[in-house]
């Protein structure tokens, strides 16, 4: 790794990393770009795999939204086999952490991927982009992101990126700071016009009040937030108004089980169970299985949830999802000594066993 060494560029980061990203698709260092661009419907976004150098100019990079998780497309884009050329990739932090997991999965791989992240200011959801007020929204980003991101203390991404942009920060700053981790993103940066490379504080050191706000706040969220153990009839009314669409297990970039167990014969019940258990209990609410569904898939993913908030935004009755998984996730997670992402030699706790675990009940 590279030891702080930062570019500096008086253009904007959408200028700046256009200009990278164009050069280095021109030049052949890269085989495509991926990055998150505006659909023709104005107001809605899309990840596209850019070949095209000349295309560059619709990349919207580090739009503060999140059509799909990236670790999810990615994992579509890899899953079969590795890229045989290089590819850039602009990802948020927690979409690496969970594209991370997903190679542990065996459902894509980090190979030929060139990491363009940022010290994360947070993803405005989808739906408040949709409607008329958008421009507003924006210019009001901090009170509009979603309560995943006002509540995320992994906001700087990790070891696996080669470029860091500074967004997020302390202090308010003019043109484009760009963190330059390995030896290739400070070759592509020298090629740059004009290049301006400094050394830099580290983004940690200038984000500590971000950090402690966020960490204030999901201290906030944790106190608040029915758990397991403020019994059933809690966590009965939070998902009371699930509709048992599977949006947010279609969402989520780590569930990914080749066949659901909520879609197999085995969760199925027959008329006549169902029948019986309305006529004893004088009326069942129907589809059947909606609770029983969300507590299966939080004792899957707590221990792996990178706590994105995609579960919450495709959510079309407005359940806080993401934040029941983020509190569940930060108390298994501690108690399993495991950090989601971390690093790809980091055994999953589900594929580890260890004789004696978890003596302790906590919550």
């Amino acid at each position: 790794m590279v030891e702080n060494s930062v570019l500096i560029s008086e253009s904007s980061t959408r200028d700046t990393l256009r200009q990278i990203l164009t050069r280095i698709l021109e030049s052949g260092e890269v085989d495509s770009v991926f990055a998150l661009r505006e659909t023709r419907q104005e107001g809605r976004y899309c990840y596209s795999l850019i070949t095209d150098a000349s295309l560059v100019r619709d990349v919207l990079p580090f739009h503060p939204v999140m059509p799909v998780q990236g670790a999810r497309a990615l994992s579509e884009l890899t899953i079969t086999q590795p890229f045989d050329r290089p590819v850039a990739a602009l990802l948020r932090p927690c979409e690496i952490r969970a594209f991370v997991e997903k190679v542990k999965q065996s459902q894509g791989s980090l190979e030929n991927i060139f990491i363009i992240s940022c010290t994360c200011p947070g993803v405005i959801p989808a739906s408040k982009l949709l409607k008329e007020q958008r421009d507003d929204v924006l210019r009001n980003h901090d009170e509009n992101i979603r309560n995943a991101c006002r509540t995320c203390t992994e906001f700087i991404p990790g070891t696996q990126v080669d470029m860091t942009v500074l967004i997020a920060s302390d202090e308010p700053h003019d043109g484009t700071v760009i963190y330059l981790h390995t030896e290739k993103a400070v070759e592509i940066a020298e090629k740059l016009d004009s290049p301006e490379l400094k050394t830099c504080k580290p983004p940690a050191e200038l984000t500590s009040g971000i950090l402690e706000a966020r960490g204030k706040a999901l201290k906030e969220l944790q106190r608040d937030i029915p758990a397991p153990g403020d019994g059933l009839q809690s966590l009965v009314s939070l998902f009371s108004a699930c509709i048992g669409c599977r949006g947010c297990r279609e969402a989520c970039p780590l569930c990914s089980c080749v066949l659901c167990d909520y879609e197999t014969a085995r969760t199925a019940h027959s008329p006549e169970l169902v029948r019986a258990e309305a006529k004893r209990k004088g009326s069942l609410r129907v589809p059947t299985g909606t609770l029983q569904f969300q507590l299966g898939r939080l004792m899957h993913i707590s221990p792996i949830c990178t706590a994105c908030g995609q579960c919450s935004d495709v959510c079309p009755v407005d359940i806080p999802v993401s934040d029941i998984f983020i509190r569940a996730a930060n108390l298994v997670q501690e108690s399993l000594d495991y950090s989601p992402g971390r690093d790809t030699d980091d055994t999953p706790p589900m594929a580890t066993f260890v004789e004696k675990e978890l003596l302790d009940v906590t919550d």
